[in-house]
């Protein structure tokens, strides 16, 4: 019969770093995305129409960028829930 070892305990770190990483990057972006979007209006950085048409594009960009974070997040979830089922798995059919 053959044996399989789960590091459950890395397999739980790595998923709340991974949630934890996910967190910053999606502060970071929306600090970004704010940023980009006040330049023609607020800050004046950048004016004009090709400022304004930028802003039409990054805010595009954004929702693919979110969505990705979004993709990021959800394994980390997959990470953690694995590593319950297989704690649980190993329990139940554990020989003392």
């Amino acid at each position: 019969m053959s044996e399989i070892y789960v590091d459950t305990v890395k397999m739980r770190e790595c998923g709340n770093e991974i949630l934890s990483l996910v967190e910053e990057l999606k502060l970071t972006m929306q600090t970004m995305f704010s940023r980009i979007e006040n330049m023609p209006t607020q800050t004046k950085e950048w004016i004009g129409d090709s400022s304004q048409y930028f802003v039409t594009l990054a805010t595009h960009d954004k929702i693919q960028y979110m969505n990705h974070a979004n993709d990021l997040y959800k394994y980390g979830k997959y990470l953690l829930d694995c590593a319950d089922y297989f704690e649980k798995t190993s329990q139940s059919v554990r020989r003392n």
